[in-house]
């Protein structure tokens, strides 16, 4: 064989090795790309439109908190705000200090930012700042380009009654915790725009104020930027439920008005159902600091003010009942047989035991008292007198029946639950034994004895309706409750409900003005009563008691009333305690009967009255 067909036949040999090798591999490329376009096309087109399109998580609108007239007491507004997308900066510190010509970012808010960043993944949004204002909102947009991964937002905010008459009440959101994170999952809470209920109503009933979360669906680029939506293939976001309160805004207005520059505790009550028409705390604070975020200023502040503004008084301040307790005392001895109220005891301005002089408020006495007199005259003595004969435990029990010693359940926290000592709890925590002067003490509201503003209403209340141990409630829902009877002598009431008539509306009574309640023919109860806070001495009794003009603000006696109104057909009933306010006749009596005047004439009595008049 020639070299040339040696060589042809070499070169056909490999030329068929080539072709073979060349067909096999595009056998294989073939193969490959009808795997990857046919076989696992639909699962890759997939994953690319999962890098073209996203969904994001739309916050629902919180719902609103309303009073029982329709008015909205806690609602929301616009709110601008700056949030960055972490995994699409390249770098955090750079975006940071170029935000910083925008914006003020301080370093510990950069070292938030930095903490909120390593938390959370990559693609969680991470809040850098809200309440922008408008023009930094416009400017922020105005140059995006040169911010990847920045995304201005605008959604809504919380927002309450400037005045604050309603702060306790409401309570305030917030952004969720660590333990609020670790107990509940919805991803809601990881938001970087969302908040929670921290205190108040909004604690409560936070779920139902929450809503639910919708999903958006947007198409973003090659930098994560959104540059579409498509918002007929999304979820709504669902708002949250709105909640009504049984408080009269107006009232409650008119009231803390009322209160002026004073510190204390206030509540209207209606006596048949339990609604609270009125339940505030003075003085008050701005709810919507807590929302937009409290400067140290503003926390210095508050925690400077000696009248302590951020505390639920209404509901946590324990206070000596003072004078108002008398009714229960009353009511224990009549009850258990052992006070007949035609029995009289000469007050000669003092009661001696052993050692001990007890004091009358009279200095010179008030002479012979028989039970309805020595509650119109508020007489110490008298109730000396009883309470050594009753004993400290029938006094706690008919305490307990009247509504004092307990919390209830209004949808609010941090209740007291106040005071009624017994030998009991003097030997637990004085580890001493209680003592005759101890119940001298306790029968005049005084010593270990402690309610607060809510309980006293609540006693007026059950007194008031004589028939059932009407309870308190503030958020509206489920009907009138099913109140358990008060199982009390209605002959005994009678005797009592007098002698509240006798201290409003006979001269002589500790809180008498003639034709007080501005309605023909309508008559108020009540019993006044005046906190000490300070003791007097013997050599002070000697020389001079000091007025609580002289002393300074915080060793004045505090101002308690308590009443009902109308007296013969009982609707409302209230309590007022004026801290450091003076003697319960001066201040508190009159808050009391304004509070019952308004609420009577929002519940329209007038117009029922003139009706009746025109009859």
């Amino acid at each position: 064989m020639s070299d040339r067909e040696k060589l042809n036949k070499e070169f056909s040999r490999r030329a068929l090795v080539l072709g073979g090798g060349g067909m096999t591999l595009f056998g294989i490329i073939g193969a490959r790309l009808h795997n990857l376009q046919v076989v696992h096309g639909q699962d890759y087109r997939t994953l690319s439109e999962n890098n073209q399109f996203n969904f994001q998580i739309i916050v629902p609108d919180r719902g609103r908190i309303i009073d029982r007239n329709g008015f909205a007491l806690a609602t929301n507004r616009m709110d601008y705000r700056l949030m960055i997308v972490p995994e699409r900066i390249e770098n955090i510190d750079l975006t940071l200090r170029h935000l910083s010509t925008f914006l003020d970012i301080g370093e510990r808010q950069s070292q938030r930012i930095q903490r909120d960043i390593k938390r959370n993944r990559g693609f969680v949004p991470v809040l850098i700042e809200d309440h922008l204002t408008w023009e930094q909102f416009a400017a922020l947009n105005l140059n995006l380009p040169d911010l990847p991964g920045v995304i201005p937002q605008s959604g809504q905010t919380r927002q309450y009654p400037p005045d604050g008459e309603f702060s306790h009440i409401l309570g305030y959101v917030g952004k969720p915790g660590p333990k609020a994170l670790e107990e509940d999952d919805n991803p809601l809470l990881r938001q970087p725009t969302f908040q929670i209920g921290k205190t108040g109503v909004e604690a409560v009933v936070d779920k139902r104020l929450r809503g639910e979360r919708g999903r958006l669906k947007v198409e973003v680029n090659a930098l994560g930027r959104i540059v579409r939506e498509f918002p007929n293939e999304s979820d709504a976001a669902r708002p949250g439920e709105d909640v009504y309160l049984t408080i009269d805004s107006k009232l409650q207005t008119q009231t803390a008005k009322a209160f002026g520059e004073e510190s204390g505790g206030a509540v209207v009550m209606d006596v048949q159902t339990g609604e609270l028409r009125v339940l505030l705390s003075m003085p008050t604070f701005d709810a919507n600091l807590f929302v937009s975020g409290l400067t140290q200023a503003d926390m210095d502040r508050m925690n400077a003010d000696e009248k302590r503004p951020q505390f639920n008084k209404v509901i946590g301040g324990g206070y000596p009942p003072a004078s108002t307790f008398k009714m229960v005392v009353a009511m224990a001895g009549l009850e258990n047989g052992l006070i007949n109220p035609n029995e009289s005891v000469f007050c000669k301005g003092k009661v001696q035991l052993g050692p001990r002089t007890f004091h009358c408020w009279k200095r010179r006495g008030h002479g012979r008292m028989d039970m309805r007199n020595a509650v119109k005259h508020s007489c110490d003595s008298y109730f000396y007198t009883m309470a050594e004969r009753i004993g400290i435990d029938r006094i706690k029990q008919m305490g307990l029946r009247m509504g004092l010693g307990q919390t209830f359940d209004i949808g609010i926290e941090g209740q007291s639950p106040g005071l009624l000592p017994d030998d009991e709890w003097k030997r637990n925590h004085l580890n001493d034994a209680w003592r005759t002067g101890d119940s001298f003490n306790a029968s005049i509201g005084q010593g270990f004895v402690l309610a607060t503003p809510l309980q006293l209403a609540v006693m007026a209340a059950r007194l008031a309706n004589g028939k059932y141990a009407v309870t308190p409630h503030l958020i509206v829902g489920g009907g009138v409750p099913d109140f358990d009877l008060l199982k009390v002598n209605p002959e005994h009431l009678g005797h009592m409900q007098s002698a509240m008539y006798a201290v409003c509306e006979e001269p002589g009574g500790t809180a008498y003005r003639p034709n007080s309640m501005g309605f023909e023919g309508v008559k108020m109860a009540g019993k006044t009563g005046t906190g000490q806070v300070k003791g007097i001495s013997a050599a002070e009794r000697a020389v001079r008691v000091r007025r609580n003009e002289e002393l300074p603000w915080k060793f004045r006696d505090h101002s308690i009333f308590v009443g009902y109104a109308p007296f013969d057909n009982p609707r409302f009933a209230a309590s007022c305690i004026v801290e450091h306010g003076g003697s319960g006749a001066r201040k508190a009596a009159d808050m009391v009967r304004g509070m019952l005047r308004s609420a009577l004439a929002s519940d329209g009595y007038e117009t029922r009255a003139n009706l009746t008049e025109d009859m």
